[in-house]
This record gives structure tokens, sequence and C-alpha cells, in this order.
């Protein structure tokens, strides 16, 4: 579907305003302190990928100020494994004491300490860390590696600051590939109590008991029944959420999370495609989730999984999205004109961040203040991909 076609699109509700992996959680205090960090996910030749972080407050006020901008590969220069390439994905402890950051061209996964940002491990898992996620309880980090076709776990002392990783512990994906599953590349993992729901890139699902050893599927689904390329996940009640993308197509399946059978199928490439980041919002009220190739999002109703609205308007590429501790604003990471990932679907105009205030308790939404990052003309490489919320404690 091009965009042409999606803007001719009428609707009886009109939605004007999407993560990477989120789970509910009580909505916290409007005026909680909190950063916003995004990543330029750019080569080394270009002199080292940037994590920026904003102050929150500064973002809804439409005012951003000028960011701490942190030089990831000097900071991880001489920790550990040293420096990865290509930082795609971020994610945080539930403390917010410290991030975890991923490099989808190389298997570093980088452990950060949030309060004065430094690197304080670079642990390398193999062939491609495209997504690490952090356990719940704060014991593993779960890391998919993608091109090594294997699900890798670190052990994970967050108050020691020790981590351990053995290859031997790895679950190895390739070996279940099959004509059901054909190619067992992990893409994201979403944690959901002591299980991760872990898409592939050729289709299917596995869904994994992270904690034993060694590591054991639990459930698995084909491609017939999971698309391929899922990489946005997120939990409201006793339900679990997780899409499917490619630069055709856009899908959403609902599984019981207690016992993780596939309760719903719902087809939307008819309203968009590439889906990819996906957001809980309205405290579980509703979903968003983004669809890179069509420069939209599509709003789907929790209470009955049916789609409620569009947004468009709002900037070309939407990938990951982040929420305020209010729940009162949305944050989404825009690509660049020459992205380094994702592919010909995944290309943006202007790299940077939108940041939405949400209306109709989560069922539509303004986009009140956009904030550029780096070149903005259409030869820059620029290119965010990631973005996160940081709680400040």
């Amino acid at each position: 579907m091009t965009k042409n076609k999606l803007s001719r699109i009428s609707l009886a509700v009109s939605v004007v305003l999407l993560a990477g992996l989120v789970v509910t959680s009580p909505l916290q205090s409007q005026a909680a302190r909190y950063e916003v960090w995004t990543i330029d996910q750019a080569d080394v030749a270009r002199g080292g990928a940037r994590l920026y972080i904003y102050d929150g407050q500064r973002f809804e006020s439409g005012q951003p100020g000028q960011p701490e901008v942190i030089n990831l590969d000097a900071g991880a220069a001489g920790v550990g494994d040293g420096p990865g390439v290509r930082p795609h994905m971020l994610s945080f402890t539930a403390d917010y004491r410290h991030a975890i950051i991923s490099n989808v061209a190389s298997g570093h996964v980088y452990v950060m300490r949030t309060t004065d940002r430094r690197i304080i491990a670079s642990i390398d898992v193999g062939e491609q860390a495209h997504h690490a996620e952090p356990s719940a309880d704060g014991q593993w980090i779960l890391v998919a590696n993608q091109n090594g076709k294997r699900f890798a776990r670190i052990r994970a002392d967050f108050a020691a600051e020790r981590f351990t990783y053995n290859r031997a512990d790895d679950l190895n994906l390739a070996a279940l590939e099959n004509p059901g599953t054909p190619d067992n590349a992990p893409v994201c993992p979403l944690i959901v109590g002591g299980k991760a729901y872990v898409t592939v890139r050729g289709g299917g699902l596995y869904i994994v008991d992270y904690r034993s050893t060694p590591m054991r599927v639990l459930r698995s689904y084909t491609r017939e029944q999971v698309a391929p390329a899922g990489c946005g996940g997120g939990m409201v009640r006793d339900k679990v959420y997780v899409n499917s993308g490619t630069a055709e197509t856009a899908n959403l399946y609902v599984f019981s999370a207690a016992s993780d059978a596939l309760m719903k199928s719902m087809p939307l490439t008819w309203a968009g495609a590439d889906g990819h980041g996906l957001l809980v919002v309205g405290g579980g009220r509703y979903l968003w989730m983004g669809n890179r190739a069509t420069s939209t999002i599509v709003v789907i109703n929790t209470e009955r999984d049916v789609l409620a609205g569009f947004i468009t308007g709002f900037g070309t590429a939407p990938d990951i999205m982040a929420l305020s501790p209010s729940g009162n604003h949305v944050f989404v990471a825009l690509r660049g004109p020459n992205n380094l990932t994702g592919g010909p679907s995944a290309k943006g105009e202007t790299p940077g961040i939108a940041v939405f205030q949400v209306l109709d308790r989560g069922r539509s939404g303004r986009r009140i203040l956009f904030v550029p990052i780096g070149d903005q003309s259409p030869a820059s490489s620029v290119d965010p991909h990631t973005i996160g919320v940081r709680v400040v404690r």
C-alpha cells in the first residue's frame, strides 16, 4: 500500500497520533523526573556512535535544550570485549540504574551505569547482538544473536556489576529449523515472567524457559501461524501481544499469558507495512504500532482487540517508541534518509525524535515537538533507531 493510498483512507474516528518491547506498569507521578535516551547508530568511520540524553520535562514544555552526548565507541574502549559496531537497541533494568545496549553489526552487548554514563561491561556473544533485554529479576540479560541463530543469555549481578557469558548455554535455534520455521534468526525477545517470546526472521515464534539450564522451548509456532520478522511486543492484563512486519506486511498476534495459546491473529497489511515499534498506552487501553514503510501508526483497542484508528502526518519511518512516566507523552524515533539498518522500507527523511501528547486516554494524540538529531540533509547518514525513557530516582 502506498502513502498516497493511505492518505485517502477516510476514518469514522479521526486520530492524529509507537518498542520496542514494553509491558504495562502502574503510571508514575506526572512530576517524576526522567530522561529520554536515543542513539545515532553511526559507523566507527564517522567518529563513533553517539548516545543522546535529553531532559524529559523540557521535551514536554516544548523546549528540549541541548542533549548530553556520549561517544559509545570511546566509552567502550578498554572495557571487556571493547567497542561494538552499530548500537541498535536499548533497554533498562527495572530500577533504571543500568542500561543495556546491543550492537547489531557485531556481537557486543554493553552494560552502562546510568548515573555516571560509564560503560562497565562489554560482552561479545558472537555473530550479531540484535536486541538484548534484562530479565525482571535482574539475574539475566537475554540476547537475540540474529545471524548466529542463537538465543543467548548472560548471567548478571547488577549490584556487584559482574556479568558472565558462556556460549555453551545458548539455545541453538538453527538446530530447530524445519519447513515450518526455515530461518530461525532471532529478532526480539519479549520477557514475560520466566518466559521469553522470541520472534524469528523467517516467521514463527519460540516461547522459551530462559531460567532452566539448558534453556528449553515450551511452545513454538510456525511461519503459517506467526509471520516473519516481528520486533514489537507488550503485555496487557493477561494477554501478550507480538507483531510481525516486512517491507510489504504488518500483523499483530494476541496470546494468552497463562497458556501461551494463540488467541487471535490480526492481519493489518491493508493498514500499512513494516510493522515494527509497538507501545502500550492509556494504561493498557490501547496499543500503538508504527509502520515504517508507510509512515503510519495504527491504534488497537485492547478491550476488543480491534483497530481503533490511524495516526498520520507526524514524519516518516517511525521506529521504536517510548512512554513518559505519566503516560501523557510518547517519544518516537524517526529514521534517517540513508538508514543503516532495516532496508529500503525503513528509509526516513528527518532523523530525530517526534514528541506526542497522548489524548483521549490513548486513542489519539498530537505531535507537539520535533527534535532533530545531527545533519538533516538528504545526504545525512544520521540514523536513530532505538529510544528509551529512564526515570531518575
